[in-house]
C-alpha cells in the first residue's frame, strides 16, 4: 500500500523542523565568526548555487508571472530573516523565539483576513494549543511590556506568515522549481545589496565555519525550502505552520544532545502541547466537515 502525497508531504515538513532545530546551534556558533546579515547572504548564495547546479534547466522559460512571485516570495522571505536578525537587537533570544513562532497563529488569522479562508474549528483549538506549547518551549519568563525589538520580530512573524500563504497559493499556478530558485537567487541579491545599510560587515573565515556555512547553505537553506516547497503543493498554509511549530522543541531536544543543555519540565511540557495541538488540529468530524 503506497504512502499518500499529504502524508510523505507531512514527513518532507516534519523532516525540515528536524534539521531548523538541529542547525540552530551551528548558526550560534558560527555568529561568532559572521555578522548575522553577512551570514544569512552566505547561506542564500551557497543554496542558490546548490539549486541551480541540480536543476539547470528549471532557469530556462520562467514566464513573466511566475518571475515576479518569486520575487515576492524572496522579497518575504529575507524580510522575516532581517526583521528577526534586527529585533534580536532589542530584545532576548527567548523572546525572539516565541515570537517568531507566533506565525503558527497568523497563517489561519491572515488566511482568513486575506483570502477568505476560514480555518475549521478543530485548526484553531491546534493552533492555540500549539502557541501556548510555543510559550512554555521558548519563554523564560513572562513580560508583559513590549519593547521595539519586540515589535520587529512580530513583523517578522507576520513576514514568515505570510511567506507560508503566499506559497501555497502561487504553488498551483507555478513550477515549484522555478519558484524555489527564483526565491533563493532574489534573497541572496537583495541581502547582499541590503548588506552595507544594516550592519558593519565582518568575517572570520576559518575551515570550521567553512563546514557549519556549508551545512546551513546546502541542508538548512537548499534542501530545506526544496522540502517545504515541493510538500506544500500537496498540503495546506495552516497545516504546514503548525508542523514548523515543532521547530523550538526539536532545537531543545538538539541542544541536549550536542551542547548538553538540560531538557527543563517546562520544555516538555511546551513540547507536549505543541503535539497535542498538531494531533487535535488533524481530528476530522465523523460527517466529514471540510477541511
Amino acid at each position: 500500500m503506497g504512502i499518500s502525497k499529504g502524508l510523505r508531504a507531512d514527513i518532507a515538513l516534519i523532516l525540515i523542523t528536524i534539521i531548523w532545530g538541529s542547525s540552530f546551534t551551528l548558526v550560534k556558533k558560527s555568529l561568532a565568526q559572521a555578522s548575522p546579515i553577512t551570514f544569512i547572504a552566505l547561506r542564500f548564495w551557497i543554496a542558490t548555487a546548490v539549486t541551480i547546479a541540480c536543476m539547470p534547466r528549471s532557469l530556462l522559460n520562467i514566464p513573466r508571472d511566475t518571475f515576479w512571485r518569486g520575487v515576492t516570495l524572496s522579497v518575504l522571505l529575507l524580510g522575516g530573516f532581517v526583521f528577526q536578525t534586527l529585533g534580536l537587537r532589542g530584545t532576548t533570544a527567548s523572546r525572539s523565539a516565541f515570537i517568531t513562532s507566533m506565525s503558527v497563529l497568523l497563517v489561519p488569522v491572515l488566511g482568513y483576513v486575506l483570502f477568505g479562508r476560514r480555518p475549521r474549528p478543530q485548526t484553531l483549538a491546534g493552533v492555540m494549543l500549539a502557541t501556548g506549547g510555543l510559550g512554555f518551549l521558548t519563554l523564560e519568563r513572562l513580560e508583559l511590556a513590549f519593547s521595539y525589538g519586540d515589535l520587529l520580530t512580530f513583523l517578522c512573524a507576520i513576514v514568515f506568515a505570510l511567506h507560508i500563504l503566499c506559497l501555497g497559493r502561487y504553488l498551483p499556478m507555478c513550477d515549484f522549481r522555478q519558484l524555489l530558485i527564483l526565491q533563493m537567487a532574489g534573497s541572496a541579491i537583495l541581502c547582499t545589496l541590503l548588506l552595507p545599510l544594516l550592519e558593519s560587515p565582518f568575517l572570520a573565515w576559518d575551515l570550521t565555519f567553512t563546514l557549519y556555512v556549508a551545512v546551513v547553505g546546502v541542508l538548512s537553506t537548499g534542501v530545506a525550502f526544496y522540502a517545504q516547497t515541493w510538500a506544500q503543493r500537496f498540503t495546506t498554509p495552516n497545516r504546514t505552520a503548525l508542523i514548523f511549530s515543532l521547530e523550538p522543541f526539536f532545537a531543545a531536544v538538539f541542544a541536549y544532545v550536542m551542547l548538553g543543555d538540560r531538557l527543563t519540565v517546562k520544555e516538555w511540557v511546551g513540547g507536549t502541547l505543541v503535539i497535542a495541538g498538531i494531533v487535535t488540529a488533524e481530528f476530522r468530524r465523523t460527517s466529514g466537515g471540510v477541511r
